[in-house]
């Protein structure tokens, strides 16, 4: 009866002209650095999402920020008791110390920002919110609050993430037309980013895409797909195993074609291509690509000998597969950054 009575206020609301409410809890995520600039638009937006839902918390960290981030942030915590915010300030040798290998790394530091966030979004006291929704901080025009809205009441088969339309953001992007990227093709993959765009559109009024991995600047999960999940911004076992299988099942089907090449020819000798890597033992099972007449080597862009690294929701979203959490889409209605 509750499920009619819902429809009806979704059918009036929009004839009457009324925003749509969603009848449940929603926690709001993002991490940032000197985000000054786009503070207010953050504040504005957050609370424009959450006043749309049943009740919200906004979970927000920065560090090291040497604008007035910190400032503005903590006194919005201080105006508005649903907003919790994290902030520190790291010396390099502390952040050193929290990298896999003692050398500053972005990625891994995005992923640390992000786990902090991700363990408050977890903790037991939040296990009532439905929704979990990533944004980047850094944009200065409002988020798409309908886009998220309609999003989560599209009337589609269940899914467990949906992520925003963003060609701009391929370093996120898997899919089986798109299984590997930078931390397999290293150089070869900057160079043909404009190619690999070009390639990446989708239809804005099509369907939903099935993928991997994405974001675009903006996700919405459903909070229980995410239990027990982590992002890394290196190369994680548990992706050296999706890539093997996602290499398979490329290898069935006609690639892109700005790939063709790297798969005819630098794949199939790669490894000259690789540097060397140090420190693997922090990771199971020696470097190396499964592939049936070779290996897969990853790629260290850093002469500092990093382990590879990789965009930090891939790593993420992987773990979600892993445990049976695989309706992972691209809405392209769904608009995320500019």
């Amino acid at each position: 009866m509750f499920a009619y009575f819902f429809l009806f206020l979704v059918f009036a609301s929009g004839l009457f002209g009324a925003e749509v409410q969603i009848p449940d809890k929603v926690l709001i995520c993002g991490v940032g650095r000197k985000i000054e600039k786009a503070v207010p638009n953050l504040i504005q937006s957050a609370t424009d999402l959450g006043s749309r839902f049943a009740d919200y918390r906004v979970i927000v960290y920065e560090n090291n920020s040497n604008d007035r981030t910190p400032e503005l942030l903590r006194a919005w915590a201080k105006r508005n008791p649903k907003v919790i915010f994290r902030s520190e300030k790291l010396s390099s040798k502390k952040l050193k110390r929290a990298m896999s290998m003692g050398v500053l790394n972005r990625t891994e530091q995005i992923a640390r920002a992000r786990n902090i966030v991700l363990d408050i979004a977890m903790k037991k006291e939040y296990d009532d919110f439905k929704y979990v929704v990533w944004a980047d901080l850094d944009f200065l025009n409002p988020w798409d609050v309908e886009g998220i809205v309609g999003t989560i009441l599209h009337p589609k088969e269940d899914w467990d993430a949906v992520f925003a339309y963003g060609a701009y953001d391929l370093f996120a992007l898997r899919s089986k037309e798109w299984p590997i990227g930078f931390e397999l093709l290293g150089n070869y993959y900057l160079d043909h980013l404009d190619e690999i765009r070009k390639e990446f559109v989708l239809d804005r009024d099509g369907p939903w895409k099935k993928v991997y991995s994405a974001f675009g600047g903006m996700a919405i999960y459903k909070r229980d797909a995410l239990r027990g999940c982590r992002y890394s911004g290196v190369v994680t076992a548990g992706l050296e195993r999706a890539v093997i299988r996602w290499l398979e099942e490329s290898g069935k089907r006609e690639k892109p074609a700005v790939f063709q090449k790297a798969y005819e020819e630098f794949l199939s000798e790669i490894t000259p291509f690789v540097l060397p890597l140090t420190g693997r033992d922090k990771l199971p099972d020696s470097i190396g690509v499964r592939f049936p007449k070779g290996k897969i080597v990853w790629f260290s862009c850093t002469k500092d000998m990093t382990l590879p690294w990789v965009c930090e929701h891939i790593p993420l979203h992987v773990s979600m597969i892993e445990k049976g959490r695989d309706k992972l889409y691209i809405n392209p209605k769904l608009r995320g950054g500019p």
